[in-house]
């Protein structure tokens, strides 16, 4: 109740000074004004005076720990705040009283480097290693670098890689994606394992952090394998960026359509919510243009 009425007190306040026809530029001014009390009127002098707020900067420094706690990989938003809520400020607080998981402490052995960008350059060799390991396994196995990648971008987060196989023989790329990871590993390219391997249907992923034998920095990269038919609308999906995406599968559904990153469906059927309660017709997956074709987009 008490922040309802003071969201309400700095309204009334900020209307108040809005209507004012020259500046503020005392705490004698400010406190004359209807609608703004002493303590307001004591924050307007503070920042006419020193151009800040300190219970702002207070409260700026609390946004950033939980952000640096939510950082580190494994952890998130909830764990990061109940952490602060115990009064752990820095990392050596959370080393000391935290048990963490596995993953938490990978997440923070390698803190300072997974938040560096990637430069290009280190993305192409990395993903050129990758399709080599591929490549000797099947030679039918296609390696895609997705993401701020295939965009074009200077640098990248994180290293995303799509693979698929034409498999015109009947053979997946399931089996080959786990020897990949092995000999990953095994060339010491592959450094710690974020996730198990998991199998979605056709669809493998894979969550870890990588570094090139002789480099000095470790690198998330994500793996997913995604059936040969489908690629075209993994491509959209992977390639983004999020707005791109979200845009493209609102075109669809004011379509009465629905695009994910397994294709494009139309006959769907809607619940109240807006959810769809059936899997709808496939119209297009192989690839992008298919998928653009169909939604009316020109391709360029």
């Amino acid at each position: 109740m008490n922040d309802e009425w003071r969201t309400i007190s700095y309204r009334k306040a900020i209307s108040a000074l809005k209507r004012q026809k020259k500046p503020i530029t005392s705490y004698q001014e400010a406190i004359k004004i209807r609608g703004i009390g002493d303590r307001t009127a004591e924050k307007i002098a503070e920042i006419i005076e020193t151009g800040n707020l300190r219970r702002l900067q207070h409260f700026s420094e609390d946004d950033e720990v939980i952000k640096k706690f939510s950082d580190i990989w494994g952890v998130g938003s909830a764990i990061a705040m109940k952490w602060y809520a115990k009064g752990y400020r820095t990392f050596d607080d959370i080393i000391q009283n935290v048990k963490l998981t596995r993953v938490q402490r990978i997440g923070l052995e390698c803190f300072d480097d997974l938040r560096e960008r990637i430069p290009r350059d280190e993305v192409t060799e990395i993903s050129k290693r990758v399709e080599e390991a591929a490549c000797r396994i099947d030679p039918k196995l296609l390696c895609i670098t997705v993401g701020s990648y295939i965009r074009g971008k200077p640098t990248c987060g994180d290293i995303d890689i799509l693979i698929t196989r034409n498999n015109t023989d009947g053979k997946t790329s399931s089996g080959p994606f786990l020897k990949l990871l092995n000999t990953l590993r095994e060339q010491g390219l592959l450094t710690h394992d974020l996730t198990k391997h998991q199998e979605e249907n056709a669809t493998s992923r894979y969550f870890g952090i990588c570094k090139l034998p002789g480099g000095e920095k470790y690198r998330r990269i994500d793996l997913f394998t995604v059936p040969f038919n489908e690629l075209g609308a993994a491509l959209l999906s992977f390639t983004g960026n999020d707005i791109f995406n979200r845009s493209m599968r609102l075109l669809a559904r004011k379509k009465k359509m629905k695009l994910n990153n397994h294709g494009l469906y139309k006959n769907i059927s809607r619940g109240r919510g807006g959810d769809s309660l059936t899997e709808g017709t496939l119209i297009a997956q192989r690839t992008e243009r298919e998928i653009f074709d169909a939604l009316g987009v020109p391709w360029r």
